[in-house]
């Protein structure tokens, strides 16, 4: 396995574990993937070296962070986690409760990563920066970043606006018939922040 030279706390994987599909019922693979499946592919992944795991509310409406957390057990603490909230109304008291939510999901102390999961039309990016930045303060939240347009942007706190131009990458989203999606990261052309591409985009 190859890591990020980056400077964050934990070892990042080039090669992470996406998991939309641990609870998902969109996805057609029913309670067994969810209750064995899942387990056995993460803890895979471990075994193989992949310490970015990443995962959303809205994936199974909170199941799929449950499964994560689960699944991952005491090797939490050295992963890279990162999840997303969905900004229905993401004015900053509520991305604050929103991250208290998933971190209890996912059974961490810390969200390494936090992610907006889509633009919202009628919130500034500021608003919700502003939340995230209390997070940051308070320790629950180590990076944040957004995924507008099907993009993902992590790093150091961002001015959101200008990482759409200057280093956003395009990724087509696929529904994949294999086992689990793969995420890869790779370090941007801008100091201190890196690119989180769906697969097979990342190739």
């Amino acid at each position: 396995m190859r890591y990020l030279a980056s400077d964050t706390a934990k070892r990042i994987s080039k090669i992470g574990l996406g998991t939309w599909q641990f609870g998902s019922r969109e996805w057609g693979y029913g309670d067994a993937y969810a209750q064995r499946e899942a387990h056995a592919i993460t803890r895979r992944a471990l075994e193989l070296g992949v310490t970015l795991f990443d995962t959303a509310e809205i994936y199974g409406f909170g199941r799929s962070e449950r499964i994560l957390g689960e699944a991952l057990g005491e090797d939490a603490a050295s992963v890279f986690v990162a999840t997303k909230i969905l900004p229905v109304l993401p004015v900053a008291p509520v991305v604050e409760q929103r991250a208290v939510a998933s971190a209890n999901r996912l059974g961490v102390r810390r969200l390494d990563l936090y992610q907006v999961h889509q633009p919202n039309p009628v919130i500034r990016d500021g608003t919700i920066m502003r939340g995230m930045r209390a997070l940051q303060r308070v320790g629950l939240v180590g990076d944040a970043g957004d995924e507008p347009e099907l993009r993902v942007v992590g790093g150091r706190l961002l001015d959101v606006g200008h990482a759409h131009d200057d280093v956003g990458q395009p990724v087509q989203r696929h529904r994949y018939s294999s086992a689990a999606a793969t995420k890869r990261c790779r370090i941007s052309p801008r100091p201190s922040m890196w690119v989180v591409s769906t697969s097979p985009s990342a190739r």
